[in-house]
């Protein structure tokens, strides 16, 4: 196991202190051009050797992770290769099993302040796999994503349009999202344009008939996700538009927009 790391295993249990994680884990995968291993484990406080109950309700809990671990991916991992893993049982041990099972190059996971209930029982799953993995450990503090950057408050995996579609069709997207503008990707996965309202109010009467490579603003304005959030305020305000497309390389990853900025600009961190 040796950098470049190709194969990233990243545990996460969907709280804050893990995004941050994930998100260290999918920047690796994505230079390298790696694969994450994504793992959530069901923690089995109580053995259910011998007593159905607790087995059909660590079922129960599998299913809602596989559906939350499917979602999570679906958001955050669609740049880069990647895997889901379900498990049950202790998580350290389990995340040190997975070790052995998958040879990751490097584990990439968060270190977590739990308190109360969740303390007392799991303790320090990070100290405790820390002592006995065999492959490079890389841990994440909580508040370790940096909250001046683009990549931390895009909407990722943002609904897109095809240039050969209908605007008509891109109307309905756009309106039922409440958006004013969607990146326009080609079948490649590359960026060649933005199509916006005011694109639409311009064809008017006319999107049935008329397709969105012949109404697209085409180069557009793009920012990378470690661009600093108050570029995208300037470029937002002085340009007058109402996003702008977060690329990596030639793909879209995200899309920021006004109302993530002010977000971003307005929300208290976390003590």
């Amino acid at each position: 196991m040796s950098f470049p790391y190709k194969n990233i295993l990243c545990p996460v249990d969907f709280d804050d202190s893990s995004m941050a994680a994930l998100h260290t884990a999918r920047e690796i995968a994505h230079t390298h051009d790696g694969t994450v291993f994504l793992l959530h484990v069901v923690p089995m406080i109580i053995q259910p050797t011998g007593m159905p109950v607790y087995v059909d309700l660590y079922k129960s809990q599998e299913e809602v992770a596989w559906t939350k671990l499917r979602e999570l991916a679906r958001r955050e991992l669609a740049s880069v290769k990647h895997e889901l893993i379900v498990s049950m049982g202790d998580p350290a041990a389990t995340i040190l099993r997975t070790i052995r099972k998958v040879g990751p190059d490097v584990l990439v996971m968060a270190t977590h302040g739990r308190r109360g209930f969740s303390r007392f029982f799991l303790g320090s799953v990070a100290e405790m796999v820390l002592r006995e993995a065999t492959c490079p450990v890389l841990t994440v503090r909580p508040g370790a994503i940096d909250r001046n950057m683009v990549g931390t408050w895009m909407t990722t995996d943002p609904v897109t349009a095809n240039p050969s579609e209908k605007l008509s069709q891109v109307r309905v997207r756009m309106s039922e999202g409440e958006f004013r503008s969607i990146p326009v990707v080609g079948d490649d996965g590359r960026l060649v344009g933005v199509i916006t309202d005011r694109d639409l109010r311009r064809h008017e009467g006319f999107l049935e008939h008329t397709e969105v490579k012949q109404a697209m603003s085409e180069q557009p304005i793009t920012l990378s996700p470690s661009a600093s959030i108050h570029e995208a305020a300037r470029l937002l305000r002085e340009r007058k538009i109402g996003g702008i497309p977060v690329v990596e390389g030639d793909k879209v990853v995200g899309m920021i927009t006004m109302t993530d900025v002010l977000k971003a600009l307005t929300e208290p961190e976390a003590s």
